[in-house]
């Protein structure tokens, strides 16, 4: 409610003026050139997922707050760019339904939205769960890259894909969702992610 009230806030430490505070933009910790999993052909993240970028991520996620997918796509884009990412298109793996009816958007998708109008790229959504599965936040290592097995399906697409996702621990579920958009005919799939856990 005080983000609709008055001034922005900072995401991460909440001193008035800015989504991110100059302070806390500085301390984006930038994420390493990371090795892509198959069947991804690349694999980018935009910051390690530690204070400032884990509070954007929340602030998005948990606060509903669209304002905080700014800073992270900025980090997702310059990573993008540094290693070379490039596709004709991007897409995003989707989130729950039932959250994001409860946020009002898929979170992802905003994040994607907002990296393909910075690449210069159109943003389709390809990608839908077949099937309710359990939220990854719960879930042990083995779990988490069992979890997402089979639980997407992709529309039909013959095209270099740009695959968006928030936050990638073990890498399941974007390599889920990137077997299913090769199975569907994209020629390649390349990941983008904001942090990396």
């Amino acid at each position: 409610m005080l983000d609709l009230a008055g001034p922005p806030r900072c995401t991460s430490c909440f001193v008035v003026g800015h989504v991110l505070c100059p302070s806390c933009r500085h301390a984006l910790p930038a994420c390493p050139p990371l090795e892509a999993p198959p069947p991804l052909a690349r694999l980018s993240a935009g910051c390690l997922y530690e204070a400032v970028p884990r509070a954007l991520v929340l602030g998005l996620k948990l606060r509903g707050l669209r304002t905080a997918a700014l800073p992270v796509v900025e980090a997702m884009c310059r990573s993008a760019w540094r290693d070379g990412v490039a596709g004709d298109l991007v897409t995003w793996v989707p989130g729950d339904p039932r959250a994001a009816r409860r946020r009002g958007f898929d979170h992802a998708q905003v994040l994607a939205w907002l990296v393909a109008a910075r690449l210069g790229l159109p943003a389709r959504g390809l990608l839908a769960l077949t099937a309710p599965k359990a939220d990854q936040t719960s879930l042990s290592g083995a779990q988490r890259r069992e979890n997402p097995k089979d639980a997407y399906v992709a529309r039909p697409v013959h095209a270099r894909v740009v695959l968006v996702d928030d936050v990638m621990t073990t890498g399941a579920t974007i390599c889920a969702c990137a077997g299913a958009l090769v199975r569907a005919g994209a020629e390649a799939v390349e990941g983008l992610v904001g942090c990396r856990a």
